[in-house]
């Protein structure tokens, strides 16, 4: 009794302090949600959305079908319901679906509320919300167009929020190329470095001017928010994830208005005290909810009824759009940002720099996917075959994978496999398209693509003693290319059947297997060939067991010396490296050209994993044990027994894999050994300043129960005074400057070593470079990876992990990844940690051309030749059309992408290079750019530093005028060009490549 007196008197004093009285509830029913801005007042503004990642915990179909599609099917019934509610709906990959299993009338009330603007389509748009640290710029172009178009074509919006909510830090290609480059007005996201944002939080800054790129400065700066406390709302307000609900029925007795009120006022007024202005906007939504979004936007109309009640702050309905546009009427001064976001670190000891590189495979094979969509479409484009629709398969695939717990590798395993699968079924339909484009020229026979050729597996080339190769240079340049092949005889010869591609050097080369287990091509058959501007050119390739002095066509400038007892020398006539036989280590890199020469080291080494208590190592976050890196000659391979002799810490196994057919090598190579799971191969191609060093990692070794994380790092000592600053690529685009142990944007603090190492890792898409005053050493990959810079010098990137300890950010699976081999000797399929293999690039150059050289060997290595195969056919059936050719891009305009659009050809153009790269200082102190541009019959482009711009290629209906074209500049689309030619496809297109020329 004594208990239920207590009870009683504390529900008495609480229904004391909270009268019901005070509260108008409505008395038909509807709740008052008209409130629109009170000028004032505080103002909030709801967000009503749904975080839905298309693919992570489980893939992109399962979300659909348990979640998104009851997301979408509810949220429109009730926005019929109340003409002031909105929603906001971001992801298209969903979208499309949902729209297209949609009848008449659903669809006739969803274009009526995307025309009032509460179905919200015009935030972000694009396939998938990309990752920032691994994707390709145009990669992250391309899926955010190709959401934006098939808005336009279904309902006459163009998206001009950004709204990058759960990316792991942020890029400077977003801020710039992805923000103002695709319209958008503001961008808003909720992951920046905890340090970062309790300074900003605490200086009223968490909204300002970002203005990334130094080479276009204010032309892409764009207005930037970071979310107070996350994308979730605060709280008691998740309607939808803890269940509460507000009860505002006065004859219950858990009648909970005041509470509710006081507690939302209490924290818009928190937001306010962080904010500028009189505008906030609360997130209204979270992870894949609104399933049942009756129980959202009920508890949210009696939120804004009952808090308008109250007065104290003015609560509405609103959009990113509304919200943006109040804020540009306020008038406010806003600070600048000119860095990015990375590495983003959510506490102490949790810096998201792991997931730069992990799942490198899926990385690799994403990469692959875009390359080989752009070199299709350019086909598809320039030839009019009219049957791209067959690669959409493929754009989505390379769409969506994009997404930032995609290609970032932070899925689950199962999610990671469903990714791969659909960019492999894009390829299928890919290989299809690209026979169709040939057909249409005469080539009535299909080729096949050769994925695994870097791991001595392709069935053309085993199977067949003669065989075809097409090679398609997709380069707006001229480029020597060397192309390596499987196959099966210790010789063969080459010759040109159709185009004008120069063989210039050829080999034979015993082939390294990934698994020495397995049965692949003994050979490998290497050339090289300089190929014109989007040429083609056929080869047929005749393999042969005998060897004759006449079969090799060596070059003197290429060649391989051993006559140092302790070094290999590789060189070409532009570069030269050596080689300690007794390490496998490099020595000396050289650039012959500018007579430069650096000793320099390379190790293999890893990162032991911490896997005690607190933040660990995991698909996400990156954390070292400490600062110390362990050789992987110590280290036990997998399917040692302990009865096994560890690998002595200096032994390496030299392998040289000089050509088969004797005399000088023309493309020289030598291979090692290092430890039981690392091999490494050195390479020098023709014509090529580049040293090519190919790495096979794996599998990682876990006897011992540790994780680790694998590096190469290169060492150039005080040869290079690096000056403790580092330079990465964002996205493939700009480079940005990384000094370590320092943060632009606020002072960093670092607690202990291990801390130091991570917090100094950066993505890197395609490349990264030191330098001092005098040299800059580059290093170009082939996929995203983390790099770092951790003494004066050295320049090391992560090239695998493999982890035993979840690091608790949502995924719960460890990323231990694992293959299924097949034993030829055992007759059994085994499973073993995963193997990986990759390539580096890397160069010695002046600081004058440096950046000329990476931009070069970026671009070269990213559009790598597409090359098919097929067996031989008769040359009555081969085509009679001849190839095409075209006119030379300068070195600083890329050709990005040419596609077809319906009848007309999309062409995108990008100026690789930075200011820096070509300036002359000002009299402000800022730097100035000498634009490209040069009038081609009457129409001028003109592209600024780092600028992509996209202009549609009109072909004339008239098939006698088949090459007339129009050049619609999409940036000024007000003042369309009409010039035309009639001249062939050639022709015009080597009209089109001339447009931009140095002046």
């Amino acid at each position: 009794m004594r208990v239920l007196g207590i009870l009683a008197a504390a529900f008495a004093s609480a229904s004391a302090s909270c009268d019901p009285s005070k509260w108008t509830p409505p008395s038909n029913g509807v709740y008052n949600t008209s409130s629109r801005v009170d000028p004032n007042k505080l103002n909030v503004h709801l967000i009503a959305h749904s975080h839905d990642d298309p693919g992570w915990l489980i893939g992109v179909d399962q979300y659909y079908i348990q979640k998104v599609q009851y997301i979408l099917d509810t949220a429109v019934e009730e926005l019929v319901r109340n003409p002031d509610r909105q929603f906001m709906f971001v992801e298209q990959s969903f979208f499309q679906r949902w729209w297209h299993q949609q009848g008449s009338e659903v669809r006739g009330i969803v274009k009526q509320l995307v025309r009032e603007g509460r179905l919200d389509l015009t935030v972000n748009g694009g396939w998938c919300m990309h990752d920032e640290a691994t994707p390709h710029y145009i990669a992250m172009v391309d899926q955010t167009a190709y959401g934006h178009q098939l808005l336009m074509d279904e309902f006459g919006i163009s998206p001009r929020i950004g709204w990058q909510i759960d990316p792991f830090g942020h890029s400077a290609t977003q801020g710039s190329l992805l923000s103002q480059g695709v319209g958008f007005d503001a961008l808003y996201f909720a992951r920046i470095d905890y340090q970062d944002y309790g300074h900003r939080k605490k200086n009223k800054d968490l909204e300002f001017i970002w203005r990334p790129s130094k080479s276009r400065g204010k032309a892409s700066q764009v207005f930037t928010g970071e979310i107070i406390d996350h994308y979730c709302p605060p709280g008691k307000f998740d309607f939808g994830n803890n269940g509460n609900q507000i009860q505002d029925d006065p004859t219950l007795h858990d009648f909970d208005v005041c509470d509710e009120v006081e507690q939302f006022v209490n924290n818009a007024k928190m937001r306010g005290g962080a904010s500028k202005g009189n505008h906030v906007f609360i997130p209204m939504g979270c992870d894949f909810q609104y399933d049942n979004s009756l129980r959202w936007f009920k508890n949210m109309d009696k939120l804004i009824h009952y808090v308008n009640q109250d007065g104290r702050i003015n609560v509405l309905y609103s959009n990113l759009s509304y919200y943006t546009d109040e804020k540009r009427a306020e008038g406010l001064t806003w600070s600048v940002k000119t860095d990015d976001f990375f590495p983003y670190a959510s506490a102490r000891d949790d810096y998201w720099s792991g997931f730069f590189t992990s799942r490198p495979t899926l990385k690799r094979f994403a990469q692959v996917a875009n390359t080989l969509l752009q070199q299709v479409r350019q086909l598809d484009a320039v030839y009019q075959s009219h049957h791209s629709s067959a690669l959409v398969a493929l754009q989505r695939a390379v769409g969506l994978v994009q997404h930032h717990d995609g290609l970032s590798g932070t899925e689950k395993q199962s999610v990671a496999d469903d990714y791969a699968l659909r960019l492999n079924d894009g390829i299928i339909q890919a290989e299809k398209e690209l026979n169709e484009v040939l057909f249409v020229i005469g080539e009535k026979e299909p080729y096949h693509f050769c994925l695994l050729a870097n791991t001595s597996v392709c069935d053309i080339s085993t199977q067949n003693t003669d065989f075809e190769v097409l090679v398609h240079n997709a380069l707006a340049r001229t480029s020597v290319q060397t192309v390596s092949i499987p196959i099966t005889h210790k010789s063969a010869e080459i010759s040109v059947l159709s185009g004008d591609g120069n063989i210039r050097n050829k080999d034979v080369f015993v082939a390294l297997p990934v698994h020495p287990e397995t049965k692949v091509a003994p050979y490998s058959f290497v050339f090289s060939v300089e190929l014109k501007p989007l040429s083609t050119t056929r080869f047929l390739v005749k393999q042969k067991d005998a060897v004759t002095e006449q079969e090799s066509i060596s070059d003197d400038n290429v060649k391989v010396n051993s006559e140092n007892d302790d070094v290999v020398v590789l060189e070409n006539h532009l570069m030269r490296a050596e080689i300690s036989k007794t390490t496998g280590s490099i020595t000396k890199l050289a650039n012959k050209k500018k007579n430069i020469q650096i000793p320099l080291s390379l190790d293999v080494a890893y990162y032991q994993a911490f896997q005690g208590d607190g933040p660990k190592s995991g698909a996400y976050v990156f954390r070292p044990d400490s600062n110390k890196t362990y050789p992987v000659t110590g280290s036990r391979a997998d399917g040692l027994t302990t009865t096994d002799p560890m690998p002595d810490a200096t032994m390496v196994e030299l392998q040289t894999t000089a050509a088969i057919n004797g005399g000088v090598t023309s493309v020289p190579r030598v291979a090692f050994k290092v430890g039981s799971w690392v091999t490494l191969e050195y390479r020098v191609n023709d014509d090529d300043e580049f040293l090519e060093i190919e790495w096979t990692v794996g599998p990682v070794p876990i006897d011992d129960k540790k994780g680790k994380e694998v590096i190469v790092r290169f060492d150039a000592g005080e040869n290079i005074a690096s000056d403790d600053t580092l330079y990465t690529d964002s996205n493939g685009l700009e480079f940005m400057k990384r000094v370590r142990n320092h943060r632009d944007s606020w002072n960093l603090t670092l607690h202990d070593n291990q801390e130091a190492v991570a917090a100094n890792y950066f993505p890197i898409t395609t490349g990264a470079y030191i330098k001092d005053s005098k040299r800059q050493l580059n290093v170009v990959t082939d996929r995203a990876q983390g790099a770092a810079s951790l003494a004066n010098g050295q320049l090391e990137v992560m090239v695998h992990r493999r982890l035993l300890a979840d690091d608790s950010k949502g995924v719960a699976e460890n990323l231990n990844e694992t293959e299924s081999v097949y034993d030829v000797n055992t007759k059994q399929h085994v499973t073993k940690g995963l193997v990986v293999r990759g390539n580096f690039f890397i160069n010695v150059d002046s600081v004058d051309d440096g950046m000329r050289s990476i931009r070069s060997k970026m671009e070269s290595q990213f559009f790598r030749p597409l090359t098919v195969y097929r067996k031989p056919v008769p040359s009555e059936v081969k085509a009679k059309v001849p190839w095409l050719t075209v006119g030379e891009f300068p070195t600083n305009v890329g050709l990005t992408t040419l596609q077809e659009l319906s009848k007309q050809c999309l062409m995108e153009l990008s100026t690789e290079e930075g200011v820096g790269a070509m300036e002359w200082k000002t009299t402000d102190d800022t730097y100035g750019w000498s634009p490209r541009s040069l009038p081609v019959k009457g129409t001028s482009v003109t592209l600024q530093a780092i600028e992509v711009r996209a202009f549609r290629v009109c072909f004339a209906k008239d098939p006698k005028n088949i090459g007339a074209a129009t050049v619609i500049d999409n940036t000024d689309t007000e003042n369309e060009s009409t010039d035309s030619w009639d001249e062939d496809i050639g022709t015009m297109l080597q009209d089109l490549a001339e447009i931009i020329a140095m002046e």
